[in-house]
């Protein structure tokens, strides 16, 4: 019979708490600081939400799973998991600030289902070690229920070991290229050695080691096929697949041994010590899996363009996109604007050089954030398209953004959210086109309108979209250090070129860059420098394009004084990389 001791009363008090507790307060003082204008300690805290939550969730798992009994601990966490989803997606405040309503409800991302995944994620570090506790009682077990509880342990030990590389895949993100082995070791299930320990360990059965190391990955594969991801290849899962039942059976047969049937030839006098080498098999998945913890920042992903322009893929990284890029930027200090514009001029263009699915692409791209939820942010482009067959066409798009911030679901992710395109016919295919992002206010709702015009072409939208309340009606100029490795900055207003593959014999001006100034003037921006696609990131963990366009020279102010402060020219000519930030005017 239950008593009212001190010591009930303080393990209630526990189980009450933990671990969604300290994960939840942590969300609420972040939000304090961010409504009490602490701008560094908001992004202090912002930076490290998932962090928190997982080390909430993982030091709270352990404690419920020593007061508790392991089928108990499990529901206690899935409770845990559960309110936590109720207060950060929908018992949240949202509230008017002047004219703009603010909201302190995380993002659901575009499919809906990024607080599921973030749930999900935080209940199996939760429940692992009330897992690993059950794999001890072997004959205590359910002989009925061993195959289901192991192969529910190595789907919660899979998503441990192995979901931030696995997320950041289907959204179409790899790790900077020198750690591209790590991610790719985790992809192709080496962590399933650990969890066909487990499942072998639970279960007393190969079969089902090797079984739950498919299940795993096509459970998580479930979970993760509605990331959006622009040009990804996924058709690696046919080899992922097999591979995580390998890797699983690995880690049965270092739990139970090799089977009597199989000890024949070379193996009949292999009697290793299994203790041993299982250690090795779990240094290994740790090796590989804490790594991935260490080097969460040195993301890899890419966004460029809208794939109805061009379906084929580009440049692939495990079957990610990446394009080569090269551009100016705006250099100064941070801005927020309405309007943006670029000229684009084709100068030369070999149209014999451009693939059947290629293209050339000329233009802007600029940055925008949201009033309240850090990490969920927002691309914007106007390029102008040539493409093979000589045709122009005038494009604009927004991308939503997650950087793997707790706020907008914990993985990374982007929505290609709106896309318009035009098909124009300037006189020449050296008339300069020239393009305008604006944000307008009407009918009581603010619009992101595109525009172009060109010579005997007035001022024409092709595009118009009505964003979440959430957002902030501006776009971001200039630079801001707080970028990525191997960058230590975000350049917020880009203008330059790109292709999906590299392509010669072309040369492109880019005109006049500007943006309105508070008085309602246009003005051409001041100062601008290079940057290459390797480097041109417009947040934290986003770039346009993602690999440096090398062979294109440029032309400017700076080493052409023939040219007047305002152009840039890019020309394709087969040799050298211009360095980043090379001054241009």
């Amino acid at each position: 019979m239950w008593r009212l001791t001190p010591r009930n009363i303080l393990r209630g008090i526990l189980l009450a708490f933990f671990p969604w507790g300290p994960a939840y307060l942590f969300e609420r003082a972040d939000f304090w600081f961010g409504q009490t204008g602490n701008g560094y300690w908001y992004y202090q805290f912002s930076g490290t939400r998932l962090e928190a939550d997982v080390v909430s969730f993982a030091l709270g798992g352990i404690l419920i799973a020593y007061l508790l009994r392991p089928r108990w601990a499990v529901v206690q966490v899935f409770l845990s998991a559960g309110l936590v989803y109720s207060l950060l997606y929908f018992a949240c405040p949202t509230y008017p600030v002047g004219p703009v309503w603010k909201s302190e409800c995380y993002s659901l991302g575009p499919d809906g289902l990024a607080g599921v995944r973030l749930c999900a994620m935080m209940f199996s570090f939760g429940v692992l070690p009330a897992i690993v506790r059950a794999s001890y009682k072997e004959d205590k077990l359910n002989k009925r229920l061993r195959p289901w509880i192991a192969i529910f342990g190595a789907f919660v030990t899979s998503v441990v070991t192995a979901w931030f590389p696995l997320t950041a895949w289907f959204s179409g993100a790899t790790y900077l290229t020198s750690l591209v082995p790590f991610q790719a070791a985790l992809l192709f299930g080496v962590s399933e050695i650990a969890a066909g320990i487990l499942a072998a360990r639970i279960s007393r059965s190969i079969v089902v080691a090797a079984a739950s190391g498919v299940t795993s990955i096509l459970i998580i594969s479930g979970f993760l096929w509605p990331i959006l991801c622009a040009g990804c290849d996924r058709s690696l899962l046919f080899l992922i697949v097999p591979s995580w039942g390998i890797f699983a059976l690995i880690g049965g047969f270092l739990e139970l041994g090799l089977p009597k049937r199989l000890s024949i030839g070379p193996l009949e006098h292999f009697y290793p010590r299994l203790e041993d080498i299982r250690r090795i098999g779990v240094a290994v998945v740790l090796l590989f899996s804490l790594w991935t913890l260490i080097s969460f920042d040195f993301w890899d992903p890419n966004v460029l363009y809208a794939t109805n322009m061009s379906p084929g893929p580009g440049q692939m990284t495990l079957g990610t996109p990446s394009y080569p890029y090269v551009a100016g930027y705006y250099n100064s200090i941070k801005y927020r604007v309405c309007c943006v514009e670029v000229g684009v001029s084709f100068q030369r263009v070999d149209l014999n050089a451009l693939a059947p699915n290629n293209f050339l692409m000329a233009g802007m791209g600029v940055q925008s954030p949201n009033c309240c939820i850090d990490g969920w942010d927002f691309g914007w482009r106007a390029d102008v398209f040539m493409l093979p067959n000589g045709t122009q066409v005038v494009s604009g798009s927004t991308w939503e953004t997650c950087d793997g911030n707790a706020n907008c679901g914990g993985t990374i992710w982007e929505h290609l959210r709106y896309h318009a395109q035009q098909t124009i016919s300037p006189p020449s295919i050296s008339t300069p086109v020239y393009l305008r992002m604006l944000w307008q206010y009407n009918q009581s709702v603010w619009h992101a309108n595109w525009f172009y015009n060109y010579t005997g072409q007035p001022w024409t939208r092709f595009g118009s979209f009505v964003p979440d309340f959430r957002e902030g009606h501006y776009f971001d100029v200039g630079v801001e250090g707080a970028g990525n490795y191997p960058c230590s900055c975000v350049y917020f207003y880009q203008f330059g070129v790109a292709s999906k593959t590299p392509v010669a014999g072309w040369s492109v001006q880019l005109l006049y860059p500007s943006f309105v100034h508070p008085d309602g003037s246009w003005g051409v921006i001041e100062h601008a420098s290079i940057i290459q696609g390797v480097s041109s990131y417009w947040k934290g963990n986003y770039r346009w394009g993602g690999e440096p366009y090398n062979g294109v020279f440029a032309r400017a102010n700076t080493n052409d004084q023939t040219l007047p402060a305002g152009i840039l020219q890019l020309t394709y000519s087969g040799t050298g990389t211009l360095p980043d930030k090379t001054v241009l005017w």
